[in-house]
């Protein structure tokens, strides 16, 4: 991740040397000073540029390049302020500025009842309190209709509050909410925020919910001719507030957008704080969903109280209602997956959200909710997170090898015990797809492995491999028997033999080299690396991953070679389990459901590669999960059984299937 900070310009109290001090390198900012609507221009954007570059950091997210009201209503002068906005975007990418956060919200860029929530160490932080903001909305703004919007408790407890605070509590709970942000809207008074809200009288979730589509279908163009990412902040809170539209609260909404504006410029800012607003969303789940579409991300946490409306910022952006570790683990997913597909642009800014306020805060005077003792201690722990979840390798110092290495989902597997911080050897029969399956591991920085060409149904070629590999690395951990797969020689044309089907497709016909050669590949070819290997295991009190199949649980029509196999590998399995336990050599198998391989895709797809064939549309009407397996799907079967977890299991066949196991079909 790019370490990031968001920076109010000059006038931030906070500096750009407290900044670099902090340890941040992305800067995240805009031109405050310049009035919403009006243009950015390429000398303003060059000049805060050049400012935050003469700090030895480099400005990588505009927050934001605010999009003017009439745009949002689609109504005054929007034709106008579209046309300047758009030249803005130009202006900021000329300056190399590519990610613009913005947002959609209607008149507030955000709302909280509280500014200086008290904690118990003497810090402060910002709370949304349910209860204050019916109270103003009844009681001080007297919005017509406000009644209705809320529950008869929310309603109770709003009257007693208000009728429990003075004059200078309804002042400063009216503060609180109408405080604007640089750039945006100015603070406002209740009668000129109840003037504004006036401008949305007409206009639903689905009318602004268009507005937005119009918007970004509108200057995607210019994102294109640009580089520029545009990624729209969810709402804050994600809920429906002073009848006000919500158009960017949930899943759904982010499901929407991306079917309504398809390209790829298009994305997400994810911010677990807002998202974390709303009790029923899970922000890790959403980055999980929405990775390809992240382009820049706020981490915060948020608490709740027990109505589950009420929320306030965490006293730490670790832990509350967002599982903040599975959220940067997703993250750094996302990242890899970008480098290695060669994308330029493949590190995300992150910025620590909303701090506490600190006693070592106050003479700064921040703005709220951007204080630098609470966000310098955010970005540390986030910083530290994203260390511990990458280096936290439980295989280190582990020696696995992998046979059929160079397969579809083999070298799947071989990357993932890599990944996991194992030094792999890559057993085949081709050395040339070994050392290329070899490069492309280097490319991504898992560089920790040993090629051995050598074929597993030969076993004084096994002998010669395990003598360099223990010369090599001394000792061998774990075992993969990936080798196997099918062969059209092993199987039937025809799915049952019928009195009039021809020989040459049914069970008489069978070729029985294809027959045998199959059986050798999968049994023999997991037996022989067993017993050749398994000497090292013994040493280290090591552990065998075989790989089972669906046909080895139900007999599949036309694969009669490869069921009557794998069926053998699993009792093999057990019978090894049983065989070594004494020696603390554990012995288990994963069955993967349907997955596409070189050696099964004439049977499950047609040769456009994209079409199932109606075996493999029989397979997904099978498979409750209703897809194909992808190789990825088999990593956590694995690593869960090659780890210390997996301790006292041995002998065990672990489907990894998608749920055909479990579907009767009925």
């Amino acid at each position: 991740m790019i370490e990031s900070w968001r920076w109010y310009g000059p006038g931030d109290p906070i500096t750009l040397r407290d900044i670099r001090q902090a340890g941040a390198s992305g800067i995240v900012t805009a031109l405050h000073e310049v009035k919403c609507g009006d243009l950015w221009t390429e000398e303003a954007v060059a000049e805060r540029g050049r400012m935050i570059e003469e700090q030895g950091m480099n400005w990588v997210v505009a927050e934001s390049i605010a999009v003017h009201e009439d745009i949002k209503t689609r109504s005054g002068n929007w034709k106008h302020y579209l046309e300047v906005y758009k030249q803005s975007l130009r202006n900021l990418a000329g300056a190399g500025v590519k990610v613009v956060c913005y947002n959609f919200m209607p008149v507030l860029d955000w709302t909280r009842s509280d500014l200086a929530f008290p904690m118990e160490d003497g810090s402060s932080v910002l709370k949304y309190d349910s209860a204050r903001v019916a109270a103003f909305d009844l009681f001080i703004l007297e919005r017509p209709g406000a009644e209705g919007d809320y529950s008869p408790e929310t309603l109770d407890r709003a009257r007693s509050l208000f009728q429990s605070l003075d004059g200078e509590g309804r002042r400063a709970l009216a503060d609180s909410i109408l405080l604007g942000l640089p750039g945006t809207v100015d603070d406002l008074t209740p009668e000129q925020f109840k003037d504004m809200l006036k401008r949305y009288e007409g206009i639903d979730d689905a009318r602004l919910r268009q507005n937005l589509y119009d918007f970004l279908n509108e200057i995607m163009p210019v994102c294109e001719e640009t580089g520029i990412r545009m990624a729209i902040h969810p709402d804050d809170p994600p809920r429906p507030i002073f009848g006000l539209p919500r158009i960017m609260s949930d899943e759904e909404d982010m499901r929407r957008m991306i079917r309504e504006v398809p390209a790829m410029h298009c994305g997400f800012t994810l911010c677990t704080g807002s998202l974390g607003g709303l009790y029923s969303n899970s922000p890790h789940l959403l980055m999980e969903e929405f990775a390809d579409r992240v382009y820049f991300a706020h981490f915060r946490n948020t608490v709740f109280d027990a109505d589950h409306e009420s929320f306030r910022e965490s006293d730490s952006h670790l832990c509350g209602h967002t599982d903040m570790a599975y959220a940067m683990q997703c993250l750094i997913n996302e990242e890899n997956r970008r480098k290695a597909e060669g994308l330029e642009n493949w590190r995300i800014p992150v910025r620590p959200d909303h701090g506490k306020l600190m006693d070592i805060d106050l003479e700064k005077k921040c703005y709220a909710g951007y204080s630098y003792g609470g966000r310098v201690i955010g970005l540390a722990e986030l910083r530290g997170l994203a260390m511990g979840l990458q280096s936290f390798r439980p295989l280190v110092g582990k020696n696995a090898l992998v046979t059929g290495a160079a397969g579809v989902l083999c070298s799947v597997m071989a990357r993932d015990l890599l990944k996991a911080g194992a030094r792999v050897a890559l057993l085949g029969r081709t050395r040339s797809k070994l050392e290329e399956l070899q490069r492309k591991l280097a490319e991504e920085g898992l560089t920790r492995t040993l090629v051995i060409a050598a074929d597993v149904l030969d076993k004084a070629q096994l002998e010669e491999a395990a003598t360099l590999l223990e010369n090599t690395w001394g000792r061998l951990d774990i075992l993969v028997n990936g080798a196997g797969g099918n062969d059209p020689r092993g199987t039937t044309p025809a799915e049952q033999c019928m009195p009039d089907t021809p020989v040459e497709q049914g069970f008489f016909g069978m070729d029985m080299q294809g027959f045998e050669y199959v059986n050798r590949l999968n049994m023999i070819g997991t037996i022989l690396p067993s017993q050749v290997f398994g000497k090292l295991l013994a040493a280290s009190s090591g552990c065998i991953v075989n790989i089972s199949s669906m046909a080895a649980f139900l007999p599949l029509t036309k694969v009669g070679a490869y069921g009557a196999a794998k069926a053998a590998v699993d009792n093999f399995t057990k019978w090894l389990a049983t065989h070594l336990a004494p020696l603390g050599v554990r012995v288990n198998a994963i069955a993967p459901g349907f997955f596409i391989t070189d050696q099964n895709r004439f049977l499950m797809m047609e040769k456009d590669g994209e079409t199932p064939t109606p075996r493999g549309r029989k397979v997904l009407a099978k498979t409750p999960m209703h897809r194909f397996g992808e190789p990825g799907d088999l990593c956590g079967a694995l690593q869960f059984l090659v780890s210390p977890s997996a301790s006292f299991v041995t002998g065990t066949i672990i489907p990894v299937d998608g749920g055909f196991l479990a579907y009767s079909g009925v």
